[in-house]
């Protein structure tokens, strides 16, 4: 593949190929919107009604009317660099938008062409660089890279509190959380780290009676690479950021190895790995799961995996390129990056993706009967 590349102030392009879709007549781009202030670096993507919602690095936070998927466009931004800085994690509740960037923010959307913030929680370092977020019944868990998980009650929307953190380095070996999901009774966290052996932690978070403990009494539970008592490292879990669970199983996303690796619960506080599979394309920064189909999007390319036997996943179809991933890689203050396409969710039929270093959301549409079949409708 021959790449060209364009020299633009402060970082490089590299062009990349065609549009590709696998196999033919599975998916088709059905919008895209490009906006390099309001998706300035776009990260996260949720949806609640005729809105997707889309948290940006670059200091923004976008509000789009997908009501007619085949012509998204952007009905408002929050735009401030410094105080929406790194913005990556958002969830539409109602009339209120909570954002995770450096700080954790409730915004009212209760007029999308007005969003206006209701109120700031800030506690560097303990709750900074949130990548991720879980709501679990009134509480919302942050995935904070700064070393932290943090807990806010949202029982109020409109006036959240945080409620605990726990400090990860000390409770179970994660330098750097970048990925979380909740479950019934527990939360999943993922980790980066090269230089740290455990890279996925399962944290007991309830009493019998499946009430939120205290974060000093979490039980670290499940971890993986281990064997037995010991840990043991395991390269080909570099670089995990994403992850997602459903019944029990766990799915985790890695972009050192660019590798997508499932895990089974097979009895309470242990996870197993049971499978695994390339990426289809380099990293693996976005996960998201619906019925029996994993959506999984890194590099210049999003693939759904069937997970219907999930010691056996199959990657059903993928979208490569074209307009939606249309610059194969940026350097970025001197760094290579092919992140591109990051976060993900699927909703009646489409797949909606951010494309992180083109300033973009695409809509995917699903046309092959059975991924959609399996996918249900999503959310």
């Amino acid at each position: 593949m021959r790449y060209t590349t364009l020299f633009l102030s402060s970082f490089w392009l590299y062009a990349q190929s065609p549009e590709s879709i696998r196999p033919v007549g599975a998916m088709r781009l059905a919008g895209v919107v490009h906006d390099k202030q309001a998706l300035a670096r776009a990260h996260d993507v949720e949806l609640q009604g005729n809105l997707a919602f889309v948290p940006g690095k670059g200091g923004n936070v976008a509000l789009i009317d997908i009501s007619d998927p085949r012509n998204p466009h952007v009905v408002s931004c929050l735009c401030d660099r410094k105080e929406f800085e790194d913005a990556e994690a958002v969830i539409p509740r109602g009339d209120v938008l909570f954002v995770g960037a450096r700080d954790f923010f409730s915004v009212d959307i209760s007029d999308p062409k007005r969003p206006k913030v209701l109120k700031k929680i800030a506690d560097r370092p303990r709750i900074d660089n949130i990548n991720d977020m879980a709501p679990w019944k009134h509480y919302i868990f942050t995935a904070n890279k700064s070393g932290y998980i943090g807990v806010f009650d949202v029982s109020n929307p409109r006036n959240p509190k945080l409620h605990d953190v726990l400090d990860t380095r000390d409770h179970g070996g994660l330098g750097s959380p970048h990925g979380l999901a909740a479950t019934s009774d527990h939360i999943v966290v993922v980790n980066p780290g090269r230089k740290e052996r455990v890279h996925i932690r399962l944290y007991r978070i309830t009493n019998a009676a499946g009430e939120l403990l205290p974060s000093s009494q979490w039980k670290m539970e499940g971890y993986a690479p281990s064997e037995g008592e010991q840990v043991k490292s395991d390269q080909t879990l570099h670089g995990a950021n994403r992850v997602a669970a459903w019944g029990r199983f766990v799915a985790l996303g890695a972009f050192v190895f660019d590798r997508v690796a499932i895990f089974e619960r097979p009895q309470p506080g242990v996870l197993k790995e049971i499978s695994g599979l390339p990426a289809c394309d380099m990293d693996a920064t976005g996960m998201s799961i619906s019925g029996s189909i994993l959506f999984v999007a890194g590099g210049e390319c999003a693939e759904a995996i069937d997970v219907s036997d999930p010691a056996r996943p199959v990657s059903v179809a993928q979208y490569r390129g074209g307009n939606l991933f249309p610059t194969r890689a940026i350097n970025l203050n001197g760094k290579t990056r092919y992140d591109n396409g990051h976060d993900l969710v699927y909703r009646d039929g489409f797949l909606y993706v951010t494309a992180q270093n083109d300033d973009r959301l695409g809509i995917i549409e699903i046309l092959d009967p059975q991924i959609k079949r399996k996918a249900g409708a999503g959310r």
